[in-house]
């Protein structure tokens, strides 16, 4: 078949779909014809069809097919011709870009063409539907891919509206709480070593208007967490676990960040479900009741893998802001992990060491950032030194 790229455009590239069945109008359309008779060129003329034969005509030059024997072929190509050839005829073809031909009776009314016609039709129709559902298909994966992005994005505009005189108030409730359940102890070593530790962090974490505290807790398992309002918690026995100053500023600077970040108020309004994010941020629902009956997750809570490991970017800061070699929140992630190895049963775990992901993921990317680190000297030089 000769090559059909000379051919020149004409009057509708009009979908298939779109035209009717029968439509009035124009007999005769704008066509190209290739033939043996006329070597490598084709032939502009006009195309027609009557009860028997399909007709072209180009000046002095004609062809004629019977439309008993008519071949009907819609390109592959977007917007591409229709041809109409004679198999009995070999390189003759004759094509034009007029959808309005297959409305013409004559085609319809001789079985072959109106046949091929209606598988055209057919054909057409199934395309469509395969890319409507594609589209759709495509949508829905694609609206399902960004509706934690929105999500999060709403949970954060949420939390912004939470006063900081509120978030305040609902830490200063929670401590006394656990004041009323938990021992608290004031020993004047461990007070002496917890404060020497945070001195340097609490000087260096923007306050806004914060003051930190430091509680120590008398628990034997090693734990760690903070309240809003600037109540940092350790227990005696993550002070057990952890000998140097620089690992209990490093396990404190992780928890401080929960706070900082509002990983607490953001995971209270989260578990929520999409559907209350939603009511809450069209102002359906008040932020800060949802918040407080959901307050007793800030206690000892587990946090999404991601919230920890932002915990532990953030933290790091605190640590490189504050002077305090921040090895130190490796050297504690290596005794965290040390602990987990002789503590296999999750339920023996602490809650939070059971949340966290992969300690082995979280010392590699620590790792990596001390090496992207400038600035490796001049850190804070604690009473009891130790090189993390």
């Amino acid at each position: 078949m000769h090559d059909l790229t000379l051919l020149l455009s004409c009057h509708s590239h009009e979908p298939l779909l779109n035209y009717p069945r029968v439509q009035a109008g124009p007999q005769s359309f704008i066509a190209h014809a290739n033939d043996s008779a006329l070597g490598d060129e084709s032939a502009e003329g006009r195309i027609w069809a009557d009860r028997w034969n399909l007709h072209f005509q180009s000046g002095n030059f004609t062809l004629e097919i019977p439309l008993s024997r008519l071949e009907i072929d819609l390109s592959a190509e977007k917007n591409g011709p229709i041809q109409f050839s004679d198999p009995e005829r070999d390189g003759c073809v004759i094509a034009t870009f007029d959808q309005r031909i297959l409305s013409l009776p004559a085609l319809h009314q001789q079985s072959n063409t109106h046949q091929q016609i209606q598988n055209l039709r057919e054909q057409a129709d199934l395309k469509k539907r395969l890319i409507i559902t594609g589209v759709s298909i495509g949508i829905i994966i694609l609206l399902v891919l960004l509706a934690p992005v929105f999500t999060g994005i709403m949970v954060n505009s949420l939390v912004s509206r939470v006063p900081a005189k509120w978030e305040q108030e609902l830490g200063d409730s929670q401590m006394a709480d656990l004041k009323g359940t938990e021992t608290f102890l004031d020993d004047p070593k461990l007070k002496a070593r917890v404060d020497e530790a945070f001195e340097p962090l609490f000087a260096s974490i923007p306050a806004n208007g914060v003051k930190f505290k430091s509680y120590i807790m008398d628990d034997n398992d090693p734990n760690a967490f903070a309240l809003p309002g600037g109540h940092v918690i350790v227990t005696t026995g993550l002070l057990k676990l952890l000998e140097k100053p620089e690992e209990i500023a490093g396990a404190a600077a992780h928890e401080i960040a929960h706070v900082t970040c509002k990983h607490g108020l953001r995971q209270i309004i989260s578990e929520g479900g999409a559907f209350l994010v939603l009511q809450l941020f069209l102002g359906g629902r008040n932020v800060m009741s949802v918040v407080g009956a959901g307050s007793a997750l800030l206690v000892g809570q587990g946090f999404s893998q991601e919230y920890e490991l932002e915990a532990d970017s953030v933290g790091w800061n605190y640590m490189v802001a504050a002077r305090v070699d921040p090895r130190g929140m490796i050297s504690a992630l290596q005794k965290v992990r040390a602990y987990e190895s002789q503590h296999k049963d999750p339920d023996q775990l602490p809650q939070a060491f059971s949340s966290h992901p992969a300690t082995d993921k979280r010392i590699v990317r620590l790792e990596k950032k001390w090496k992207k680190l400038r600035v490796k000297t001049g850190f804070v030089q604690f009473s009891r030194p130790g090189e993390p």
